[in-house]
C-alpha cells in the first residue's frame, strides 16, 4: 500500500473524528454538514485509490511517480541513471562539437553537449573557452 495514501487517509480520518462532537441540534450548520461532506468524499476517494496506487519500491521517492517503461520502480531514479547511462561527455567526438559550435554557435553547442566537451573540443582545437569575452575580463 502506497504510504502516502495511507497517512493522507488517517489524517482524514482523524479530522472527521473532530465532527463527533460538533454535531449537536444547536451547532449543526449547513456550512458544518457541507465540510463533513467534503470530509466523507475525500476519505471515499482515497480509500478507493489506496489499492489503485503503485508503490515505486524507492528509498528516496516511496511515493513518487512510476516508471511504466521499465515496468516498475521509480521513474525519478530510473531516468537518472538512463541519463547517466546515455552519452557521456567524453564520449562525444571533439570534431562533431567543433562542428556544432561552428554552425549553430557556443550556446548551442553547450545545450546538445554539455559544458566539458564544449570546453574539451576549445582546448583541443587550441582555442581559448574565454575567447567571447570583452577583453577587460579575460
Amino acid at each position: 500500500m502506497n504510504p502516502t495514501t495511507l497517512r493522507d487517509l488517517r489524517t482524514t480520518l482523524a479530522e472527521l473524528r473532530r465532527y463527533e462532537t460538533r454535531l449537536t441540534p444547536g451547532e449543526t450548520t449547513p456550512q458544518l454538514l457541507r465540510e463533513l461532506d467534503q470530509g466523507l468524499s475525500l476519505a471515499r476517494r482515497l480509500v478507493a485509490a489506496a489499492g489503485d496506487l503503485p508503490v515505486t519500491g524507492c528509498r528516496t521517492h516511496p511515493d513518487g511517480p512510476v516508471d511504466r517503461e521499465a515496468g516498475g520502480g521509480c521513474l525519478l531514479c530510473n531516468t537518472r541513471r538512463r541519463a547517466a547511462a546515455a552519452t557521456r561527455p567524453e564520449d562525444v567526438p571533439v570534431e562533431d562539437v567543433l562542428t556544432a559550435i561552428a554552425e549553430h554557435g557556443h550556446e548551442e553547442a553547450v545545450r546538445r553537449y554539455g559544458p566539458r566537451p564544449v570546453a574539451r573540443a576549445l582546448a583541443t582545437a587550441g582555442r581559448h573557452t574565454t575567447s567571447n569575452l570583452p577583453p577587460e575580463h579575460r
